[in-house]
């Protein structure tokens, strides 16, 4: 049986899908600005890799971004927006490192310019996926004091 696929894995579905078709358009006319030291395309491509790391999250963790039930509604908002600002955080800042080292790597190894930066910073943004459970766990524990107590 498939596993359901839950609000968390379908909206940060639809955002790397926005991510991705600029990127390709900005490469493919090769008039990209350089954002945070990297060229825009691999930025962005890298972001992409990352959201697809969200998405091959398992269900367990996945739920771990919800809020707790036995709140009240204002807490479990406050609770949710704080779990989303979270990760979105951790993911634009795995980003960054991700689209960082493919610079770095381009201009040690030259044959690494250009064209190759994008699908190797495609793939190096998917490795977020090994850390993402363990972050997760913790910012569950740091965002579940707010509201106060479980009733």
């Amino acid at each position: 049986m498939t596993e359901p696929v839950s609000a968390l894995k379908t909206i940060v579905g639809m955002f790397t899908a926005a991510v991705v078709a600029p990127a390709t358009a900005d490469a493919l006319r090769e008039a990209e600005r350089i954002i945070l030291g990297v060229p825009q395309s691999v930025l962005l491509v890298a972001m992409a890799g990352a959201l697809i790391g969200v998405l091959l999250l398992p269900e367990k963790d996945a739920e771990r971004v919800a809020a707790d039930a036995s709140r009240r509604r204002g807490h479990r908002l406050l609770q949710t927006a704080a779990r989303w600002a979270a990760l979105a955080v951790a993911v634009v800042a795995y980003a960054i490192v991700a689209a960082w080292v493919i610079a770095v790597a381009a201009s040690i190894w030259p044959t690494l310019a250009g064209a190759p930066q994008l699908p190797l910073a495609g793939l190096s943004g998917v490795l977020i996926r090994r850390l993402l459970p363990g972050y997760v766990r913790m910012v569950e524990k740091a965002t579940g004091a707010i509201g106060g107590d479980k009733p």
